[in-house]
């Protein structure tokens, strides 16, 4: 039987798959076969516990047993094919977008300029809550799921106004890091995130390889059921050399996939 995969509950979200494998026996460390989509997941526990604050979505998306972490990759693997040589192209600004994230960062994203954005290598992760509309419990979670992102010198960035929007008081978001993680050939990569997410009771509606400038990535377009609400995602994985980075987006409405994807062209390695 394949090993089932597990998320903590989200007082502990802040520490799912960043840092080392763990070692085995004999001390070596074995790479997990999906160690580039277990780290996806990681994308989407950040976009909902930034979003609600709220643990319940684990126990009712009936997350079942296992573990989940990324390995860092190993040095003997080759790097990822792909990325360009040079600085990257920042790709295309959309008109009313601004650029989040750098090379600290490892990549750049586009986002609407009224969108409260977090680069959490160096913004006031503080200052950024106060202006993204969460209060209580709901900014209290996010302040602790948000730590992993400053961690890996992450980005994050929502749309404040869609929490008085919804019904569902959900804050569309975006999060986006790179990973010490070597990804494995696009169909597999794919592949393996349609599994994980299938495992968490999401429906993938879509899942292709796309360009993002120069550089080959995949995307993955789901559905996620929790508390009785659908969440609607899009991930982006580009990889780059010795590196996988992920920008996860997240909303309870129907209407913002063309958004999303306005968003996604713009990735790019840094």
């Amino acid at each position: 039987m394949h090993a089932r995969i597990r998320i903590p509950p989200m007082g502990t979200a802040g520490h799912i798959g960043i840092g080392p494998p763990r070692a085995r026996e004999g001390g070596s460390l074995m790479p997990n076969r999906h160690h580039v989509a277990a780290t996806g997941l990681l994308g989407l526990c950040l976009a909902l516990t930034t979003a609600w604050g709220s643990g319940e979505w684990a126990v009712a998306a009936g997350v079942p047993a296992g573990d989940v972490r990324p390995p860092v990759a190993s040095p003997t693997e080759p790097p990822a094919t792909g990325e360009p040589e040079g600085a990257p192209e920042p790709g295309p600004m959309p008109e009313g977008f601004k650029r989040i994230g750098s090379a600290e960062n490892g990549l750049t994203v586009a986002v609407p300029q009224e969108w409260i954005a977090l680069d959490l290598s160096k913004d006031d992760l503080e200052e950024g809550l106060r202006r993204s509309g969460l209060t209580g419990a709901a900014a209290q979670q996010a302040r602790k799921s948000l730590q992993t992102l400053v961690d890996s010198k992450g980005i994050w960035a929502t749309d404040s106004a869609s929490v008085k929007a919804s019904p569902n008081g959900f804050a569309t978001n975006l999060n986006g890091f790179c990973q010490a993680v070597q990804a494995p050939s696009m169909d597999q990569l794919i592949n393996e995130t349609r599994t994980q997410l299938e495992q968490l009771n999401a429906k993938v509606t879509d899942a292709k390889t796309v360009r993002l400038g120069s550089t080959e990535a995949a995307r993955i377009v789901y559905t996620f059921p929790t508390n009785g609400v659908d969440i609607h995602g899009t991930q982006y994985y580009l990889p780059g050399s010795g590196k996988t980075c992920i920008i996860t987006l997240s909303t309870d409405s129907e209407n913002r996939q063309q958004l999303f994807d306005r968003i996604g062209r713009t990735m790019r390695l840094a």
